[in-house]
């Protein structure tokens, strides 16, 4: 009965020792399973935090170089701006210098304590008449006085400037800086009529009119102006014109009503 019972306890036993084991392996399992994981865990979020890191830093740094960048673009552009400004500037100043010279003739003595007058005439044509401009010149130069018949270029007469003086217009003042040089201008604008008298072997007469007026310069003085006519005869119009014209002239230097007191008032 011994035998027996001693028979079937030992693979019970053996069962138990195996199932004790299992249960161990299987304990020892879970817990290196566990502590794998764990630390895979801990290597998945470091690696992570590493990531995160790096990636703060290169967003860092491209915020920085982005920053630089922004800086340098907007010092460029200011660069390019002040150079564009500049450019404008010369540009301006060099054109305004060329629009000055393209009129006047500014390079003349000065004389020291008198009125620097300038002096332009228009023919009936729409050009310069420096006859007439000669003469006005002498008519009114005094020791007090200095009148420049050749301050104004050809172009100033040409491009209708006297004429818009006559209309009111004066803006030319400001724009070629004649406070510079003149204390005052003196302009004319002459017409021609001509006639034909076939009882005098068709002869031309030429009607010659003359308009003077002195304006002052940067000043509110008020203007003054004159009327001037003569006739002149001849076989054809240029000689009609040429002896009216002489005729004018000696008008001009005989006048005794004309006075540029209020452009040298104050010099």
């Amino acid at each position: 009965m011994k035998l027996q019972s001693t028979g079937w306890k030992l693979p019970v036993l053996i069962g138990i020792l195996v199932i004790v084991a299992l249960l161990m392996d299987f304990f020892f399992f879970t817990k290196a399973t566990a502590r794998r994981e764990a630390k895979a865990q801990e290597q998945r979020q470091t690696a992570s935090a590493a990531e995160a890191k790096q990636a703060a830093e290169k967003q860092a740094q491209e915020q920085k170089e982005a920053e630089a960048k922004r800086v340098r673009d907007e010092a460029e552009a200011k660069t390019e701006a002040e150079e564009r400004r500049k450019k404008v500037a010369e540009d301006g100043a060099a054109e305004h210098a060329r629009f000055m010279a393209h009129y006047l003739n500014s390079g003349f003595t000065r004389k020291p304590g008198v009125a620097i007058i300038g002096v332009a005439v228009e023919s009936e044509t729409g050009t310069m008449d420096p006859s007439v401009a000669s003469a006005l010149a002498q008519r009114f130069e005094t020791g007090g006085v200095q009148l420049l018949n050749s301050f104004f270029k050809p172009e100033f007469v040409a491009d209708k400037y006297v004429a818009r003086i006559f209309a009111g217009e004066t803006g030319i003042f400001d724009r070629l800086e004649l406070t510079n040089w003149l204390s005052g201008v003196l302009i004319g604008h002459q017409t021609i009529t001509y006639a034909t008298n076939p009882t005098l072997q068709n002869t031309v007469t030429a009607s010659s009119r003359l308009q003077v007026m002195a304006l002052p310069v940067g000043l509110t003085w008020q203007s003054q102006s004159w009327t001037l006519s003569a006739n002149g005869v001849g076989f054809s119009e240029s000689d009609a014109r040429m002896q009216a014209e002489e005729r004018l002239i000696h008008r001009i230097a005989s006048d005794s009503t004309m006075s540029l007191s209020n452009l040298t008032t104050n010099k």
